[in-house]
């Protein structure tokens, strides 16, 4: 909606979208915070009650300090959201590097130096990301800010505007439960498997969020070109920015297989030392290098339709697609058949595959044009 209103040229619409939904989504983000700060022994119990009993204490122990970030954790994305639907990403970046130059330095001090353990992490990351939020909120309210909330900012919630931005919002809030609830399902399937695999995963996963930042990046802008483009109110301005950053995103997905698959092993060797568990993230990373062509459109599409307000699609197919594919997939591939970590991996990559057939067709209609041109 920030970027809407910018494309718009809605200067005060801008401010309005930003600092309520600022405002809304806290207020969200303290009751959930409460919630699972209250429930979190039995929650963890529910997921991960075969796991050992040092795992289970020390995961208790980390998650009833994490678990505090939550309300930070919002306030640092929705500053650096608002940033970057405005068009500046050089903020978001430097703050990014700041949060995580803190918690490096507190994460030696407190986890090395104190011996405090998982306790030590969870107080590195509530600092570091709480440092970051409040950057984010000291330059949202600056006059320097390309979206400065200061004048327009008010505890009190409006109607008109609450109403689009949950239209938005709660539907996309839904998909990410639907998305994270089932990743939260694939750790407890993991949790049978093995020190060895379970290590392997989340090397491989690291290798990914690494390998992954330069497309990463690619797609946040789609949320800002195509929605200050969508903003505007020419459908065929947006359609047309829309397929030029997905065919460049399609690019990068391919280029992009030559260098992970060069750099998959040095990168795991950063992770970790074992050479088993080395070996076994390469292989479960390589089922992952094979499918990048299905990457673009399965995880940039929903980002051109939610710069649209089409968000029913993305919560229909992504919810749906998470767990009769990857989650049950992985129960059959991984569990059943005994695959392990590589069976979840693949049945991940299939996931991709589905969530491609429906968003291309709905990229090649209208359908996910027809709110260009409303009011804001």
């Amino acid at each position: 909606m920030v970027a809407q209103n910018i494309g718009a040229g809605n200067s005060k619409g801008v401010k309005k979208s930003a600092s309520q939904s600022l405002v809304l989504g806290l207020l969200f983000s303290l009751m959930v915070t409460a919630v699972i700060f209250l429930g979190r022994v039995p929650l963890l119990y529910a997921l991960y009650g075969a796991a050992e009993a040092d795992v289970m204490r020390y995961s208790i122990e980390y998650f009833t300090i994490s678990v505090l970030a939550t309300p930070m954790w919002f306030v640092y994305y929705q500053c650096v959201g608002v940033f970057r639907s405005a068009g500046d990403t050089r903020t978001p970046m430097k703050i990014g590097i700041l949060m995580n130059a803190i918690n490096i330095v507190l994460s030696y001090l407190f986890v090395i130096v104190m011996d405090l353990g998982p306790a030590g992490a969870g107080y590195s990351m509530i600092a570091a990301v709480s440092a970051a939020a409040v950057m984010g909120l000291v330059k949202i309210f600056s006059p320097t800010s390309r979206v400065c909330i200061r004048g327009e900012f008010s505890f009190r919630l409006e109607g008109d505007i609450v109403s689009k931005t949950l239209s938005v919002g709660i539907p996309a809030g839904i998909e990410n439960l639907m998305f994270n609830g089932g990743k939260v399902l694939l750790q407890v399937f993991l949790s049978t498997m093995g020190t060895t695999v379970i290590s392997a995963y989340q090397v491989c996963n690291s290798i990914i969020s690494v390998t992954q930042l330069p497309l990463q990046s690619y797609s946040v802008l789609v949320v800002t070109l195509v929605g200050q483009a969508a903003g505007t109110g020419s459908k065929e301005k947006t359609r047309a920015t829309a397929e030029h950053m997905m065919r460049t995103g399609r690019k990068g997905a391919f280029i992009s297989m030559i260098f992970k698959t060069l750099l998959c092993y040095p990168i795991a060797l950063c992770f970790s030392r074992d050479i088993a568990v080395v070996n076994t993230a390469v292989t479960m990373f390589l089922i992952e290098v094979i499918f990048m062509p299905f990457w673009a459109d399965s995880f940039m599409l929903p980002n051109v339709f939610r710069s649209t307000r089409d968000v029913k699609i993305t919560l229909v197919v992504g919810s749906i697609s998470m767990w009769v594919v990857r989650v049950f997939g992985a129960y059959v591939l991984g569990v059943l058949l005994g695959l392990k970590g590589h069976g979840i991996m693949l049945a991940m990559c299939i996931d991709w595959i589905v969530r491609v057939f429906f968003f291309v067709r709905r990229f090649k209609g209208d359908k996910w044009l027809e709110k260009i041109g409303e009011s804001k």
